[in-house]
């Protein structure tokens, strides 16, 4: 049965530049003897045996892929195209590795988005050898305390917003606040934050930790808890976002999280716990 299998390298990537979803994306066909190890083959110098023999139309390295990104009913798909060989006489093809191929790249710079395994190896004598296109899901896995914008996602995976370079801030709102995932700038939630003598509109910094662990196949975003200074107002709600120093229409949101109530600074600091962002492996 086919399956499609993410590399632990793509999912930190998506918190960095390293290989942009809008990038140039390859193709290329391996036998049955390779086995893909989502932990270890993060870049295609990883890759040092397995490819099929280039035959005809089929040259070493494979072919460019589209890869194109879409948001509906706050899911986002990434749909790897149908590709076709023509004329090639390729035999014992038993998947497609995809990786990111920029202009003048070496393979350690190219990135491993996945294996596209066909389930058994496939044949095909002259004519037309297709790979039908495959897409996966990205969605916002959590409970009513957080909430993600849906145009956040769309995003972090066309790299709008890199996390592990943002400048991103914490400020706190108030009860009046209802948490809406079409939130997706700091415009929308000035009218809501908590204003009072010692506090400052817009919040503080937050520092964000970004750990990859293979073990679990995931990619962990930490917001590292922030701690505002003493004041005194009532919060219920903190919001993190990327601040880039102008207007705040253009101060994208990335995770709001509710308190489940009101709670009072009382004239001391105020801490706020951390908070976490998962990007997990999912095989289909």
């Amino acid at each position: 049965m086919p399956s499609f299998t993410y590399a632990n390298a793509y999912l930190n990537s998506i918190a960095t530049p390293a290989a942009p979803l809008t990038g140039t994306w390859y193709g290329q066909l391996m036998g049955p003897e390779f086995v893909f190890d989502p932990d270890t083959m993060d870049t295609r110098a990883s890759v040092t045996s397995g490819e099929i023999t280039p035959v005809g139309s089929y040259a070493a390295g494979g072919k460019a892929v589209a890869v194109t990104i879409a948001t509906a009913s706050a899911i986002v798909t990434t749909t790897i195209a149908q590709t076709q060989w023509s004329g090639a006489n390729i035999t014992g093809a038993q998947g497609m590795l995809i990786y990111y191929r920029p202009t003048g790249s070496i393979p350690s710079e190219q990135y491993i988005l996945g294996w596209n395994n066909f389930g058994s190896p496939q044949n095909h004598v002259g004519g037309i050898f297709r790979v039908e296109a495959v897409s996966f899901d990205a969605a916002f896995l959590g409970g009513g305390a957080h909430t993600v914008p849906t145009a956040t996602l769309t995003a972090i995976f066309n790299e709008q917003l890199i996390l592990s370079t943002a400048t991103v801030y914490a400020m706190l709102l108030t009860a009046s606040y209802t948490p809406n995932v079409a939130h997706s700038f700091r415009s929308s939630l000035t009218a809501f934050e908590v204003s009072a003598a010692g506090y400052t509109a817009g919040g503080i910094v937050c520092q964000l930790t970004i750990n990859r662990d293979d073990t679990a196949n995931k990619t962990i975003i930490k917001f590292n808890g922030p701690i505002f200074p003493a004041a005194t107002y009532t919060a219920q709600y903190v919001a993190f976002y990327q601040r880039l120093g102008g207007a705040s229409s253009a101060d994208r949101v990335i995770l709001i999280m509710n308190f489940g109530a009101p709670y009072s600074s009382g004239g001391n600091v105020f801490a706020v716990g951390d908070n976490t962002i998962e990007i997990s492996a999912l095989t289909s």
